[in-house]
C-alpha cells in the first residue's frame, strides 16, 4: 500500500475533520494518538494528533518535531499541517518546527474553509464576515486570537518573515510568478495565501504544485478536502456500513456560542434530555459527590430509553469564575482545560461501565474528545465517513468498539448535534 499523505494535527477534532477529507477521497486513513514504538500497519493516509494546542509552546514544538521526524522516516509522499480554521494554537512555532525537519521549498499556509464561513482576504482572516479578532475567538481561554492578519500573527510568534499571495496574485499567472520570485529571493519559505471560495483553494494548490513538489501544506479541513484531487491521489471511495444503536450520548466540553445553539436545538427535540455540568464543581474536593449525582441522573434518563446531552454552559460569568478558581489553585489556562476534560471523561466512562449498551457518542471540543476516547481505551481512530462538512464518524481502535462522531466547537449548523445523534441510531432526520 502506497503511503500517500501524512497529517500532523494539534487536536483531535482537527485530526478527524481533516483526515476524513482523505477518506472521502478514497484514501484509507487512520488517526494515531501518539507515535507508535512498533509499526505493524499504516494506512495510505495517516494523521498524528499531537494534542499540542493543549500544551505549552516548548512541548508543542518538541512533539511536532518528533512527529515530523516520524513522517520523514516513513517516506510519505505529501505532508500536511492541520491548522485550526480560527487560527488558535502554536501555529507559527509548529510550522517552523516542521520546516526545520522536512525538506521543503515552501510552507504554504491556507487556513480558509469557505464552506464553514472562514475566508482569507489580503492576508486577513474572517469568520462569517467578521475579522477573527472581533469574534468570540479573541476571548478563547487558552489561545485568544487578537491578530487577524495571518502573516503578522505568525511573525509575532517566530523570528521569520512570512510572504503573502493575494487573490489578485493568484488570478494572474504573471503576477503569481513575479510575487513568488520576490518571496524566494528573500529566502522566505512560509507563504500565506488568500482564499474566499473552494475554487480559490484549488487554484492556489494547482499553482504551487506546478512550481515544486517540495511543499509542506498547512491549512484547515477546507484545503484538505481539495488537495487529494489536486495532487492526483484521489480514488473511488469504498462503501461502508456500521450497526446502529438504541442509545446515543452527546458530550459538549466546548464553550463556543455555536455549540450552545446546537445544544439548545437538540434539547428541544423529542426523546432528548440534557444535563448541565457545572465546571466549578470539577475543581472542588467534593467532586466525587457531584459526579455521583450527575451519574445517577444519567442512569435515570438511559433507563427511560432517552438520549443524553451532557454540556458545559457558556457565558462570560462561568468563564471568569472558572479562570479565577483555577488561578487560585495555581493552574495555567491549559491545566484548567485539562482538568475539565479529565473530569468529564471520568464521568462518561463511569456511566458507560454502568450501562454497557451505551456505545455511540457525539463529542464536541478537541480536548474533551481526546480525553474521553483515551479513557475508553482507544489508541487511535479509524475514519469512516463524513456526516456533515468537517464532522466525521469514526470507530475507536483499541479494547472498546464504540462509534464516535467528533465536532469542533465552532463547526456546524444549529441542528448538527441532533443530526449526529440520530445518524448513530439510523434515524433519518435530514431535510
Amino acid at each position: 500500500m502506497m503511503k500517500q499523505i501524512a497529517i500532523i494535527a494539534d487536536d483531535l477534532t482537527g485530526a478527524n475533520d481533516s483526515g476524513i477529507q482523505l477518506t472521502e477521497k478514497g484514501i484509507n486513513t487512520s488517526v494515531l494518538f501518539q507515535i507508535p514504538k512498533k509499526i505493524k500497519f499504516l494506512s495510505e493516509g495517516v494523521v498524528i494528533d499531537t494534542n499540542s494546542r493543549a500544551l505549552s509552546r516548548e512541548k508543542a514544538i518538541s512533539v511536532t518535531t518528533e512527529s515530523a521526524k516520524f513522517i520523514k522516516n516513513l517516506n510519505y509522499m505529501h505532508v500536511y499541517k492541520k491548522m485550526d480554521s480560527t487560527l488558535r494554537g502554536h501555529i507559527g512555532h509548529e510550522l517552523q518546527a516542521m520546516g526545520n525537519v522536512l525538506e521543503a521549498r515552501f510552507i504554504v499556509v491556507i487556513p480558509a474553509f469557505p464552506e464553514m464561513g472562514r475566508i482569507t482576504r489580503d492576508g486577513y482572516h474572517y469568520v462569517h464576515g467578521k475579522l477573527i479578532s472581533e469574534t468570540e475567538i479573541a476571548k478563547d481561554p487558552k489561545h485568544p486570537v487578537t491578530e487577524s492578519h495571518i502573516p503578522s500573527l505568525i511573525e509575532k510568534q517566530i523570528d521569520e518573515k512570512v510572504g503573502l499571495i493575494t487573490k489578485e496574485d493568484l488570478e494572474s499567472d504573471k503576477k503569481f510568478q513575479e510575487k513568488l520570485e520576490i518571496i524566494h529571493a528573500r529566502n522566505i519559505r512560509i507563504i500565506c495565501c488568500d482564499a474566499e471560495t473552494e475554487k480559490d483553494l484549488k487554484n492556489a494548490a494547482k499553482k504551487f504544485i506546478k512550481e515544486t513538489n517540495q511543499i509542506i501544506w498547512a491549512g484547515s479541513a477546507g484545503l484538505a478536502e481539495v488537495l487529494p484531487e489536486m495532487l492526483g491521489i484521489e480514488k473511488e471511495k469504498q462503501s461502508v456500513s456500521y450497526e446502529y444503536s438504541n442509545f446515543a450520548m452527546t458530550v459538549c466540553g466546548s464553550l463556543s456560542e455555536k455549540t450552545q445553539v446546537q445544544v439548545n436545538y437538540a434539547l428541544h427535540q423529542p426523546g432528548v434530555e440534557g444535563i448541565e455540568l457545572n465546571p466549578l464543581y470539577m475543581f472542588q474536593k467534593d467532586w466525587e459527590e457531584h459526579k455521583a449525582t450527575y451519574q445517577k441522573a444519567c442512569m435515570k434518563i438511559l433507563a427511560e430509553e432517552k438520549d443524553i446531552v451532557l454540556y458545559v454552559p457558556s457565558n462570560e460569568d462561568i468563564r471568569s469564575q472558572v479562570k479565577e478558581t483555577g488561578m487560585k489553585l495555581g493552574l495555567s489556562n491549559n491545566e484548567i482545560g485539562e482538568t475539565i476534560s479529565a473530569r468529564i471523561a471520568e464521568l462518561v466512562v463511569d456511566i458507560k461501565s454502568q450501562f454497557p449498551k451505551l456505545d455511540r457518542f457525539v463529542l464536541t471540543g478537541g480536548d474533551t474528545a481526546k480525553a474521553i476516547t483515551q479513557k475508553l481505551g482507544a489508541i487511535g481512530l479509524h475514519l469512516i465517513k463524513q456526516v456533515e462538512p468537517g464532522i466525521p464518524l469514526v470507530s475507536l481502535i483499541g479494547e472498546n468498539e464504540s462509534l464516535v462522531i467528533t465536532k469542533a466547537g465552532a463547526f456546524g449548523k444549529k441542528d448538527s448535534i441532533y443530526h449526529a445523534m440520530m445518524e448513530m441510531k439510523g434515524e433519518e432526520v435530514y431535510e
